[in-house]
C-alpha cells in the first residue's frame, strides 16, 4: 500500500533525524496492539458507524501519553480519513526499523515447545546464518512434524523436521 509506505517513510525519517526512533517504535507497537485487540476499530474510525464525537473521544484516548510525533500521526490520519491505514503504516514503519537495526523475524515450527536456552541458541544460529543483529522468533508448535524445526525467514524455508526427512528417505527407497 503506497499510502502506508509514504506515511511510514516520512515518520521514520522524522523520528530518526530527531533521535526518537526507538521510543516511537515502541509506541507504535503498543498502538498496533490496541488495534489488534479491538478488531474493527480501524474501520469504525474510518467509517460512518460512529458519531464524530465518539470518534474524537477514541482518538483522544489513543493520543493519551503518546509522544508528539505519534499524536500528530494519529491526528493527521483522523483528519484525512485514513484511520483504516494505521496498522499498515505501523507494519511498514516496523519493516523500516528492522532493516535499520538488522533485525529479522522468523516463523519457527517445532514439535514441542522450546525452552529459553533453545530459543536463544536458535535465534543466535539464525542471526549468524542470515547476518542479522537480532532474530525475533514467532513460534508455533506442531506435533505432526515429529521433531526438528522448520524455519521461514527472509523469504526462505529451512526444513529440518523429522517428518520431511522421513518423506525424503521414503522417496529414495521407492526409486
Amino acid at each position: 500500500m503506497t499510502v502506508a509506505r509514504r506515511y511510514a517513510r516520512a515518520l521514520f525519517e522524522l523520528v530518526d533525524d530527531n533521535n526518537t526512533l526507538d521510543q516511537t517504535y515502541q509506541e507504535l507497537i503498543a498502538l498496533r496492539q490496541v488495534f489488534e485487540d479491538n478488531e474493527g476499530l480501524e474501520s469504525a474510525l474510518a467509517g460512518v458507524q460512529m458519531t464524530f464525537d465518539d470518534k474524537k473521544a477514541v482518538i483522544n484516548n489513543l493520543q493519551t501519553g503518546a509522544s508528539q510525533y505519534v499524536v500528530n500521526l494519529i491526528q493527521m490520519l483522523f483528519d484525512y480519513g485514513r484511520m483504516d491505514c494505521m496498522v499498515a503504516i505501523i507494519d511498514e514503519f516496523e519493516r523500516r526499523y528492522d532493516i535499520a537495526n538488522k533485525r529479522m523475524h522468523a516463523d519457527v515450527v517445532t514439535a514441542i515447545q522450546l525452552d529459553k536456552q533453545q530459543k536463544d541458541q536458535l535465534s543466535a544460529n539464525l542471526a549468524k546464518r542470515f547476518g542479522a543483529n537480532e532474530v525475533v522468533l514467532n513460534e508455533t508448535v506442531d506435533p505432526e512434524i515429529l521433531g526438528g524445526v522448520i524455519v521461514h525467514a527472509d523469504h526462505k524455508t529451512l526444513d529440518g523436521s523429522l517428518s520431511s526427512k522421513i518423506k525424503q528417505i521414503r522417496r529414495l527407497l521407492v526409486r
